[in-house]
């Protein structure tokens, strides 16, 4: 209905007073990543991680910073590997994409979330708006956070959120293990080639960063949260019956559902700010979201014998796109279609726009995507309720499928018109929505490498790294060791 279809790449806005871009010397070379060529099963590096124990990853978790060739700056520990950068193999990459990521199965709220008291009254656990289990947890299963990462060979999606699980829960035991390797390869979108281009400058990039981060032989993570998808979804939760949440606008004073409190529907006596509301939404998606899905790969790190840390990234409007600086991720920004009620401080320049998202692939609920902010709440709406909504269709965890049809209260007609009206009312008000925070947010990176143990080694007391890094080339790569870069240039000499 209101989806828009078929868009192009829109020109970026300038950007005023952004330094200078400094590009480093020549890098280390990096070794071929090799692919996975037989059942998981076979493997006993992936046995040896599927049963690391659980409480040594939880206390064995620390920010190991220094990857194979990097070059430790300062004068506390100074130190330059003298080792050739080692990729991190496809089964490396995969297990790691998948326990932040995956598909665990179907999700438990259509059983033991309660809908509806004996009466019909409203439970509001019809805030649900997805049956997927996924191995991060997330608000109303609605799971808005979709992974991008970078490695020497290119910049990947794995897209996720519509991934449909076949079964209860999707592995059961060794012979499931390949689904992790056929899901990272279906669900893997290349979106660019060669390592992603992140300015390694200040204030793009922290200093301390600048040195080790998104460099040969690095797999950089980068989880980004769609907020819009579960903001309509939360205002709907939150203005329907019970709880008849009053929704004003603190920044102008304006009163844009007084028509539903006059009628009885919501209740002034327990207002809620818009901008409290969006920065709840975006701390319940992007904060928690993309922290547990970076918990997840730091675990996982530790199962596997990895270096690696969880670090506030560079800057996400710079890493998004929305500059001329580089290229970035190729998001779009949508300018703002008014100037909005509030003065801007000269000393900004002109807004660079919202990141709403990557045309065809990753598209929030809001225009350009949707012809209006009526639009896009009604599909939301038909997420749920629709012909082909969760509630009408598709796999759930309920016996009785047709109960969550027929007895769940639906989201009431006023409730729906009422969400429509506040959305517009933002969109019209501020040109833009959501009005406070950004459509598309980055919050938190984690990068995986291999790690430089003679750094630790010789700076740091006994026990910095655990038997898992101090044996992974033996158990992952055959016994292989990192070549010298002295050997390497040879070889390629």
């Amino acid at each position: 209905m209101g989806k828009v279809t078929g868009l192009t790449t829109v020109g970026l806005p300038s950007i005023i007073g952004l330094t200078q871009r400094i590009r480093g010397g020549k890098e280390a070379r990096t070794v071929a990543r090799q692919l996975v060529e037989r059942p998981l099963k076979e493997m006993e590096a992936v046995r040896r991680a599927w049963n690391y124990p659980l409480f040594d990853a939880i206390f064995q978790r620390r920010a190991r910073r220094f990857p194979l060739g990097a070059e430790f700056p300062g004068t506390t520990a100074p130190f330059k590997s003298n080792k050739e950068p080692v990729p991190l193999d496809e089964i490396e990459e995969a297990l790691l994409v998948m326990a932040g990521t995956g598909l665990s199965g179907l999700n438990l709220g259509a059983v033991d979330l309660p809908y509806a008291d004996a009466k019909g009254g409203n439970w509001c656990g019809n805030t649900m708006i997805q049956w997927q289990g996924r191995t991060y947890a997330s608000p109303c299963a609605s799971h808005g956070t979709e992974l991008f990462f970078t490695n020497d060979e290119g910049v990947y999606m794995v897209k996720m959120k519509d991934v449909t699980p076949e079964k209860m829960q999707e592995i059961e035991g060794e012979d499931d293990w390949d689904r992790i390797i056929q899901a990272f390869r279906a669900n893997t979108i290349k979106l660019q080639e060669g390592r992603l281009d992140i300015p390694m400058v200040t204030p793009v990039t922290l200093p301390f960063n600048q040195w080790n981060v998104n460099k040969p032989g690095t797999t950089l993570f980068m989880p980004i949260t769609d907020v819009t998808w579960e903001l309509i979804n939360i205002m709907m939760l939150l203005m329907d019956e019970p709880n008849c949440l009053y929704i004003y606008d603190d920044l102008t004073g304006a009163e844009p559902l007084k028509k539903w409190a006059d009628r009885g529907k919501l209740n002034r006596g327990v207002p809620m700010s818009l901008t409290q509301l969006e920065r709840a939404a975006s701390m319940a998606t992007a904060g928690v979201e993309q922290a547990f899905m970076c918990q997840n790969m730091y675990l996982a790190l530790q199962a596997l014998g990895l270096g690696g840390w969880i670090f506030a990234p560079s800057t996400a409007t710079v890493v998004m796109g929305g500059t001329p600086f580089t290229k970035g991720l190729g998001f779009r920004f949508h300018p703002m279609e008014k100037a909005g009620p509030l003065p801007r401080p000269d000393f900004l320049g002109p807004s660079l726009g919202n990141p709403v998202g990557i045309d065809g692939l990753f598209e929030a609920y809001c225009p350009p995507y949707y012809r209006s902010m009526a639009d896009a709440v009604q599909a939301i709406y038909d997420a749920k309720w629709g012909p082909e909504g969760i509630y009408k269709t598709g796999p759930a965890s309920l016996r009785n499928r047709q109960a969550l049809d027929l007895e769940v209260p639906k989201t009431s007609e006023w409730c729906l018109e009422a969400t429509k009206e506040l959305c517009e009312y933002i969109w019209d008000t501020y040109g833009r929505f959501p009005a406070t925070v950004d459509a598309m947010q980055m919050v938190i990176w984690l990068q995986a490498h291999h790690l430089e143990t003679e750094f630790y080694d010789k700076y740091a007391l006994p026990g910095a790294y655990h038997e898992a890094i101090a044996r992974h080339f033996e158990v992952w790569h055959g016994g292989r060791k990192p070549r010298l870069l002295t050997e390497a240039s040879a070889s390629a000499g």
